[in-house]
């Protein structure tokens, strides 16, 4: 299952908590800025005579490798060191991990990225030759420093006092994120629910959410839910698709699928992605033309917003020929690109593809960086 993860709103914990709860039932958290350090050689070029010349990377063909969303989730940070053989026509033959980031999802991201990378090759007396390199891949994630975080809490303040209920929500969540302040979820609370007195529909969600998980005690489904709803009822389609879920999976409500049907077809209706896709879900279950139509339009779309089910869902499609011609190539490039996302079916399946060389060439490696990346739990909500 997923969840909608309104990163740019919702405060970070309760956004890690949602993907928290993601991923046991199945934009970021934080900015991107991820460089690539120059390359400098692993295996020394041998050469008898004459001159030789180290392969130099076309930067500007290279196109920035996606932070996976799961590892944005869980805040993962590393330096990946990747091996990677340059053909003599500059493109890339081979990649391996030298010294890993300690994140699978990492890894896997930065041999992908530098595939899609062009060189200038090696050459020997001006003759292009293979040769082996080196790079690193470094991924960080930006965010306010504790000066930052602390110059905008006087103007927050000053404005939530004042009544203004997006202020509210604003220093409600500086409160729950702890930024340039003691982190306090009972203050967050309390300007959340001013805000939310006066219809602010990110703080009647953040509430719900808050409460959903527990942040400051045991999760209350219950109130949980009054809160989802209310959000839901403004017409806010991440709560609407939260309402869906929790409807099918009958957490805090009795399971009812038609119900939960009719809360994604209103989120989808808003072109809310995952939404799009569990509505494609139902759509395709009915079997017939028309709906496998529709279904296969609604997946392409979620899929092209990046959403992590609906490129899942459209590989299988593609993969079976169910509404769509038989693509196998397809089906790979998008259940790796689910697997990156953070789905752990997708992930799973790419373990087994590489050990069995099924739609790939098989790769033990990769096979055990996949394996290692689905069985990685999501970090516990603080």
């Amino acid at each position: 299952m997923s969840f909608p993860v309104p990163l740019s709103r919702l405060p970070r914990r309760l956004a890690l908590m949602i993907a928290v709860l993601t991923a046991m039932s199945s934009n970021a958290l934080a900015q991107q800025n991820m460089g690539a350090r120059s390359p400098t050689s692993v295996v020394p070029l041998l050469v008898k005579n004459g001159k030789a010349t180290e392969p130099v990377a076309e930067f500007r063909s290279c196109s920035k490798p996606v932070y996976p969303k799961a590892a944005l989730y869980g805040e993962q940070e590393g330096t990946v060191t990747l091996a990677f053989l340059i053909g003599s026509d500059g493109a890339v033959k081979e990649a391996k991990v030298v010294k890993s980031s300690g994140f699978p999802l990492l890894d896997l991201a930065a041999q992908e990225g530098i595939r899609r990378c062009m060189f200038r090759p090696s050459r020997i007396d001006g003759k292009p030759v293979v040769a082996w390199t080196k790079m690193q891949y470094v991924w960080t994630l930006d965010g306010p420093t504790p000066a930052e975080a602390a110059a905008a809490l006087p103007a927050a303040l000053a404005n939530a006092e004042r009544g203004d209920p997006a202020a509210q929500y604003k220093l409600g969540s500086i409160y729950m994120d702890g930024d340039g302040v003691v982190r306090d979820p009972a203050q967050a609370f309390a300007w959340w629910r001013k805000a939310a007195e006066q219809g602010h529909v990110w703080a009647i969600y953040s509430l719900g959410a808050a409460l959903h998980f527990g942040v400051s005690g045991k999760p209350d489904l219950a109130q949980a839910m009054i809160w989802y709803r209310k959000a839901a009822e403004l017409n806010m389609p991440e709560a609407q698709h939260m309402m869906g879920v929790l409807t099918l999976e009958g957490i805090g409500v009795p399971v009812d699928e038609v119900v939960a049907r009719e809360w994604f077809r209103r989120a989808a209706m808003q072109r809310l992605a995952v939404s799009q896709a569990y509505f494609a879900g139902f759509l395709l279950n009915k079997n017939t033309p028309d709906m496998l139509a529709q279904g296969i339009a609604l997946l392409h779309k979620a899929a092209a917003q990046d959403d992590f089910t609906g490129k899942f869902l459209l590989a299988q499609c593609y993969d079976t020929g169910r509404g769509v011609p038989q693509d196998k190539a397809m089906a790979v490039t998008l259940y790796e690109k689910a697997a990156l996302g953070g789905s752990k079916p997708a992930q799973r399946l790419m373990a087994t593809m590489y050990e069995r060389g099924e739609g790939v060439t098989a790769d033990p490696v990769k096979a055990t960086q996949w394996r290692m990346a689905s069985q990685i739990r999501p970090p516990r909500p603080r």
